[in-house]
Order: structure tokens, then sequence, then C-alpha cells
């Protein structure tokens, strides 16, 4: 977070027009309007400050149009549809979709779902849902959709947290700014608080629903937590532990802004990751200048969030807008996904009155791999052999397939492949036999391509059972095969 970083972003300073979404999509900022600000640069925080204000102006104007009914809509008006956001937790049981539809000017368009719709064939709006798994499609014959918006009584409490380390220090009033537009687009029953981080984690503004009090206390605090490093694991896990305190009777997110990698932190990446999954807090990263991208995209999705990249500090306000509006305003669909351990890629279609067919696409992992597990993480998958044989039962085809496409997504893990017998036996035989069990799963892998380097076969027979040998159902858990990463 020093000079380096600072030099970084002068010389590749970006366009003070665009915010860039990892999932693709583009939104654009205003240009910042301000002449004496572009000419002395975010140096003089006054004058930024002011910009960040005069830009604020219209996105305040236009947040008082929150959304538009879909009856609204002139013929052959051009609108979007993207999956903002995927919830994976209740996975295998359900997977839930928050899909936006959007005009031009990025309004929600509502009243196309229930319980606002008054169509009675509202239903014929939504006319397929797929997922993708490896090279098979499948197709998704019954699922459901609710809208949301902002006239329902449920809402969402927030966290905003703030990058105050050393290179962000001439910015700060921009930042601050953006921070303040969005305590000005505040509804009830939502509530919000405000941190900030270097070092050290400093709360400005604890979450509350009133934004006069909430603004008052964020203006006398707002300059703590000023530092020269970025502990960005660190507040994440404090802002975690804010939030999963609190009832979760609302959704809870972490909006988090910063610039740098984290260089302080005595967290990892994956304790917050492990944290916010077990408070069921979504994480919303926005990213500027020399940022980690893949890492807090990674987070953001495998949290239920989103990861948006901001090519300037004049994007901060419109993006917090957006990450705030899209918690209020979304179509929510559920249903049952197949079973496949790897990436699911969703295709819904619509068919709108009026307008073109519109694809939205989104992608989750339920992979037993995630980018945040390290060396020593041990994973199960039931691979059935025939009875006293190490020869693979066509039933162990498709998980087999499903380890090779993982191993291809992750190119630098290498996996001891375990084999695990029940007591049925003498200890040398099942010994032997765990073995050649261990050496077929690594052979059906190097036949699909598996560099067999990456892969050590061993054998431990009965000898470390997870539940008593005393019934068949006990002994049938004993029986497993057992994937522990070596190196990655």
């Amino acid at each position: 977070m020093g000079r380096d970083r600072i030099r970084f972003r002068r010389s590749r300073r970006p366009s003070p027009t665009g915010v860039q979404s990892a999932y693709g999509d583009t939104s654009a900022a205003p240009e910042l309007p301000c002449a004496v600000g572009r000419r002395h640069g975010a140096g003089h925080s006054a004058l930024v400050g002011l910009c960040a204000l005069v830009v604020a102006l219209p996105l305040l104007a236009q947040s008082a149009r929150w959304s538009r009914p879909a009856s609204s809509l002139r013929p052959g008006e051009p609108l979007h549809a993207d999956i903002w956001r995927i919830d994976a937790t209740r996975y295998p049981e359900e997977i839930r979709l928050f899909v936006r539809i959007r005009d031009r000017d990025g309004i929600p368009v509502t009243h196309l779902a229930p319980p606002y719709s008054r169509d009675p064939n509202w239903r014929r709006h939504w006319s397929a849902l797929r997922e993708q798994l490896g090279l098979s499609t499948v197709p998704i014959d019954s699922f459901s959709v609710r809208e949301y918006n902002e006239w329902d009584s449920s809402g969402v409490t927030l966290l905003l947290l703030l990058d105050y380390s050393g290179s962000l220090t001439p910015l700060l009033r921009t930042v601050q700014a953006a921070a303040e537009t969005l305590v000005t687009m505040l509804q009830p029953p939502d509530a919000l608080g405000i941190a900030s981080f270097s070092e050290e984690f400093a709360l400005l503004s604890p979450p509350q629903p009133d934004g006069a009090t909430l603004l008052a206390s964020f203006r006398q605090n707002r300059h703590r937590g000023l530092g020269t490093y970025t502990a960005l694991y660190d507040a994440l896990l404090r802002g975690i532990e804010l939030l999963a305190r609190l009832p979760d009777s609302l959704p809870r997110a972490v909006i988090v802004f910063t610039d740098g990698d984290d260089n302080a932190s005595t967290a990892t990446l994956l304790q917050v990751y492990e944290r916010a999954r077990a408070a069921n807090v979504l994480i919303f990263p926005v990213g500027f200048g020399y940022t980690q991208d893949s890492l807090l995209t990674e987070l953001a999705s495998y949290t239920g969030g989103r990861y948006t990249l901001a090519t300037s500090t004049e994007a901060l306000a419109p993006i917090f807008a957006e990450i705030y509006r899209s918690l209020r305003n979304y179509y929510l669909v559920r249903y049952r996904p197949p079973r496949y351990a790897g990436l699911h890629r969703v295709r819904l279609t619509l068919a709108l009155p009026g307008t073109d067919t519109l694809q939205a696409e989104g992608v989750y992992d339920t992979a037993p791999i995630t980018p945040f597990d390290t060396v020593g993480k041990e994973f199960e998958r039931i691979i059935l052999f025939d009875f006293d044989k190490a020869t693979l039962r066509p039933e162990a085809i498709p998980i087999i397939e499903e380890l090779a496409e993982l191993l291809r997504r992750y190119p630098r893990v290498k996996l001891e492949v375990q084999g695990h017998t029940d007591n049925i036996g003498t200890e040398e035989y099942n010994l032997r036999l765990s073995e050649a069990r261990a050496r077929a799963v690594v052979e059906a892998l190097v036949e699909r391509g598996i560099d067999p380097r990456r892969l050590r076969p061993r054998g431990f027979g009965m000898s470390m059972p997870v539940a008593p040998n005393d019934t068949e159902e006990n002994r049938q858990k004993n029986r497993r095969t057992v994937f522990k990463i070596i190196a990655k």
C-alpha cells in the first residue's frame, strides 16, 4: 500500500466514467463534471470532495425513482436482465437466483411476478431455466418466481467498510462523500453502519435505521481509523462478527471498498470465507486500483455477494447505490438443482412483452475444493467398487469425471488418494485391498488426462474407521475414498 501503488494509479489512471463488473456487464458512472478537480488532481481533497457532491446530485435525483412498472415500458424499449447473485448455501436442497430486470438507465422494472403482477398469465414471461453441467445441459422444469421491491416490509442490514490506508488519504473526501450519498438513500426498515480500516478497525457509526443520526455520527468520527497498512481480512472478520450479533430476520451484508491487497492481517481469507458462510453474511467487495480482483471476486461469489471494480473514485457513489438498490429490487427464482460436484452454469430465458427475448446467466460452484482451501484439507467422495475387488463400478464413473474436471480447474493442486475399508477380513488383506482401490482411482484419473505426478495413491485398510464396525450401515461409512490436498 505504498508509493508503487500510487504511481500505478497515476500511470494507469482509468477514465472517470466507468463501473466494471466481474460478471461482464458495465454501467456508466457520470463523468466528473468538475474541471478544477480534473486540472488539479485528487490531491486537492476539498475540490475533489466538492466534485464528488456534484457527481452525486444526479444520483440523488435518480434514487427518488427506485423503479418503474412493466406497464410503463414502450414497445421495443431495450431492457437488460442479469442474474445479479446466486445463493447456493442450501445446496443440494435449493438454489436461489436473484434476478434483475432493468431499463437502459438502470432503473429496475417491476410487476412481472407475484405478488405485484396483475397479469394472470405472468408465468409466460419466465419461459425457460437450465443448467450446464460439464458437457451436459439439464432443463429445470419446476421453479418459482417471487418479486421483491421497495414496497416490501422486509429490509436489509448493511455495513459499509472503507479502506483508510495510506494510499487512499488523498481521495478520502471523495470516498466519504460517496458514503454520505448511500446514507441519504436509506429506506426503512433498512439499517446501515459505517466502519473504516487500515491496520486497525474503527466503527464510525453502528448499524441503525435513522439516516440523520447515522450521518451525524459518521461526520463526527469520519477521520478515525486512518493508517498506513491494509488489514483487509481482519476488518472483514470484525465486520462479519458485528453483523452476526444482530437479528438474522433481515439479510445482512458487508460492502467493502479497498484499493489494495491485504498486507497486515493475522486472519486468512479462508477464515473470512468460513465465518461469512456460517453467519450467512453477504460480502460485496468494491475494488479500486491495484487490487487482486480474482480473490475479491471469488470471496463475493462464494459468500453470495458480487464483486465490482470501480474505475474511478467518482464511480463509488453510483456503485454503492446500485448495490443497495439491487438488494431491495429483484426477482427471486428458487428451484431444486441437479446434483453435480463442480461448476453449475445457469441460464434463464425471459420473454417480455414488446421486447426481444432476454438471457440472464450466472455461475455457482459446488466442488469439494474452493479457492480458499489450503494444504491438508480432506474431502470424501463415495466411489463404489465391486465386492472384494478393486474394480470401479459404473456408478463411480460420473464421480471420476467430476474429479478430473476439478483437477483441470486447479492445475497446481496435488492429491493423495486414500483407500479405506471396514474390518471384515484380516488387517493385511484389507490393507492390500485399500491400496489397490486407491490405485484404481488414480489410474481412472490418469486415463482422463491428469498428470500422474499430481496423484499419490495410499491405502489405510481398516486402521482409520470413522464409525464403529458394528452394523452394516457403519461398515459402509468406513468403506470410503478420501482425497487430501498435499500441494496447491
